[in-house]
């Protein structure tokens, strides 16, 4: 690691704090594979990896230099977090424009608009999920509520726990509809 060795959570936020900004070779080197191992097991390229690391490495500096900054879990699990949250809006942003796409183009073959996902289909498996998800996606698909609130209301550490569980809970869901359903099932 270039003479840095291993450090503590407990002395990487205090360098941070501190502005050594040597840490950032420190943090780069460390969390490298990590992040590039999440970027690439969900749909991400190499050629991604350096910028969403860099972003990352951003936001962990701004965060941590905050005076109401507090670590509620280990280090890794919150750059991990972090990387999530960017990494995902990312991939919102690339399938916002992959549909702008194909419904221009499908406008342009035909005026029949595609039939509606037969909502009862998801409305049975959400039913089927543990009462945590089945309330967490309630409250933030139906009820509109952000995750701040839902935190309150599940009593979670933070909003940063209620984007993880959100996520974990989606792809229970998805990985059920992939399961027992085939597109012509839900159309």
């Amino acid at each position: 690691m270039f003479g840095l060795g291993k450090y503590s959570d407990e002395t990487i936020i205090q360098k941070i704090k501190s502005g050594d900004e040597k840490i950032l070779i420190y943090l780069y080197k460390d969390y490298f594979k990590l992040i590039k191992n999440f970027i690439l097991k969900n749909s991400g390229e190499e050629d991604q990896v350096d910028d969403i690391l860099q972003e990352t490495i951003i936001a962990l500096w701004r965060n941590v230099q905050k005076p109401s900054f507090l670590l509620h879990s280990k280090f890794s699990t919150y750059v991990l977090a972090i990387t999530k949250n960017i990494w995902f809006k990312e991939l919102k942003k690339k399938s916002k424009l992959i549909r702008i796409d194909h419904s221009n183009q499908h406008s342009l073959k035909t005026n029949t608009p595609e039939p509606p996902i037969d909502q009862s289909i998801i409305l049975q498996l959400v039913q089927e999920m543990d009462e945590t998800c089945r309330k967490l996606l309630s409250y933030f698909y139906f009820d509109g509520m952000n995750n701040n609130t839902i935190a309150e209301k599940l009593n979670f550490a933070n909003s940063n726990t209620v984007k993880s569980k959100k996520y974990q809970c989606f792809k229970k869901l998805q990985q059920q509809v992939l399961k027992h359903y085939v597109k012509e099932d839900l159309l």
